[in-house]
């Protein structure tokens, strides 16, 4: 039986960006880059056409930094290029992203961005200029790359320690300082 779940149960992960030999094992790209979480999961979530479908993981293996997969129902390299492409998803009690500083793109997708002032001082409510939100997290191989939906439109920010000053999750806000000019770009 097919257990319904939905984004407060499960997060995505990452996806499978290709076959590796003739018996259905997967390349995985890991959103997080933490593969001793992986480790530590006994089944998946793939999505196919927007149903979760449970698999579990019957032989795990790295080749350098890019996981293996061996799960089940996957028994020939045909079926494991049929799901390339498709995202992966895993319950969010059984897999934590990597160090303090790591969060899974959908508890950073909706926050609040907040700008530091000139003077570089962290805002305070009252000192937001303008509507900012995160709309999605791009997976770069440098680094991931924040698109916010901003008054002026979408712009685009790397997601590295520089422009990112804070992300507060539980408050539901991240404070940025981008560079001059960043609201004059165009996507």
């Amino acid at each position: 039986m097919l257990r319904s779940y939905n984004n407060a149960e499960i997060n995505k992960i990452g996806r499978i960006t290709g076959a590796q030999g003739i018996r259905g094992e997967v390349r995985l790209w890991l959103d997080s880059g933490d593969e001793e979480s992986l480790k530590l999961l006994s089944s998946l979530f793939l999505s196919v056409d927007g149903v979760f479908k449970p698999l579990e993981i019957e032989n795990l293996r790295m080749r350098k930094r890019t996981p293996i997969l061996k799960l089940s129902g996957i028994g020939d390299r045909n079926t494991a290029e049929s799901l390339i492409g498709c995202e992966i998803y895993a319950e969010k009690s059984e897999f934590k992203p990597g160090g303090d500083d790591a969060w899974f793109v959908s508890d950073l997708v909706g926050l609040d961005v907040r700008l530091v002032l000139e003077d570089g001082e962290m805002p305070k409510d009252e000192t937001v200029r303008g509507s900012f939100s995160i709309k999605s997290v791009i997976s770069n191989p440098a680094h991931d790359i924040l698109e916010i939906e901003t008054d002026k439109g979408t712009r685009l920010l790397p997601f590295i320690d520089v422009f990112v000053r804070d992300v507060d999750t539980k408050s539901g806000y991240i404070v940025i300082a981008p560079p001059d000019g960043w609201m004059e770009q165009q996507i």
